[in-house]
Parts: structure tokens; C-alpha cells; sequence
């Protein structure tokens, strides 16, 4: 069977438009997995760069990546699942590829979602569900500089609260038990 490129692949339900890949389909579902990588009382955290491997390894668009830099925004490892691809296959393809660690993912939880539509567009009437994964990692040694990430540093939980996180990524650690609500 030959395989699509992963621009292609990436696990989703929704509007399928060929010349566009969508991070988040319209009012649709996503399946991601999200690795909390904790070193103590902190927590790995990444300032996204624009950069041609957001679309292909991170399941995101690399103008949202601008933005989210531009923002000065934190994100968890985390990406898309692709088509075929279980969730500890994509929490291990996290940790190792795309956050540039060394370990093994620990399944914890799904978590489970539901937004407005009109986030993403004001006349989206549906609401749109996100289906997150939840692994926690205790990494061995230090992480990989990847180009597609500006930073990565461990950030305490104490200082989380006050900082601008990516969508859905402080609700992940909320829920997930490692910042109080």
C-alpha cells in the first residue's frame, strides 16, 4: 500500500481540503498525545520557532507556529497522532524526535475536550473535540536543540500559571493534577 506524506496522514475527522493542512479540522475531532516531561517540581516546556517541521512532525500549520511565537507562547511536547499510529507510538515519536529526549513515555490519562467552533470561526455553530493522550516522561539527560524549538527549559510549577501557554496545554497539566485550579 503506498503511503500518503504525513502532511497527509495526520489523524483527524472533519473538512478535507488537499492544499491545506488544518492543525485543528472545523468543529471536528483531533487525536493528540501529550508528553509532560518532569524533572522535580518542573516540567518541561517549549517556545515554538516558524519552521518547515511544525506541519510535517509537529501537526501544525507553521503560520500558526509564527503566531505562536510571535505570542511568546509555551507548549508541552505534543503533536497529532498520524493514521495508523497508536498513541504510545506517537508519545515515543514524541519524546524522541520532536522534543530531542532520551526515556520512556508513561501512559496516564485521556483527557477529553470540547470547544466552540466559533473559535476558529465565527459563523462554525458545531463544537469541536479534542481527544488528548497523557503520558509522563522522567527523561534521561538533557534535551536535543531542535530547530523548531526557540527554547526548552524546565519551568517550575509554581511559575506556570503566570505564563502564556499554548491552547489546551494548561488544561492538560490542570487536569492531568499538576497545577491547581
Amino acid at each position: 500500500m503506498k503511503r500518503l506524506p504525513v502532511a497527509k496522514r495526520w489523524a483527524r475527522l472533519g473538512p478535507d481540503n488537499p492544499s491545506t493542512l488544518f492543525h485543528t479540522p472545523r468543529a471536528c475531532v483531533c487525536l493528540s498525545a501529550f508528553v509532560i516531561a518532569k524533572r522535580g517540581r518542573s516540567v518541561l516546556l517549549g517556545r515554538p520557532r516558524a519552521h518547515d517541521a511544525w506541519p510535517t512532525r509537529g501537526g501544525y500549520p507553521k503560520s500558526r507556529a509564527a503566531e505562536l511565537e510571535k505570542e511568546g507562547a509555551w507548549l508541552l511536547p505534543a503533536t497529532h497522532l498520524l493514521m495508523e499510529e497508536s498513541p504510545d507510538e506517537a508519545a515515543r515519536r514524541i519524546v524522541h524526535q520532536w522534543a530531542g529526549l532520551r526515556g520512556t513515555p508513561r501512559f496516564v490519562m485521556v483527557q477529553s475536550h470540547l470547544r466552540p467552533g466559533r473559535i476558529w470561526s465565527p459563523r462554525l455553530k458545531s463544537n469541536h473535540w479534542d481527544l488528548c493522550f497523557v503520558y509522563t516522561l522522567s527523561p534521561k539527560g538533557r534535551p536535543k536543540s531542535r530547530p523548531w524549538w526557540s527554547e526548552m527549559r524546565w519551568i517550575p510549577l509554581s511559575d506556570i500559571p503566570y505564563m502564556n501557554l499554548g491552547r489546551g496545554h494548561r488544561d492538560i497539566l490542570e487536569e492531568a493534577g499538576y497545577l491547581q485550579l
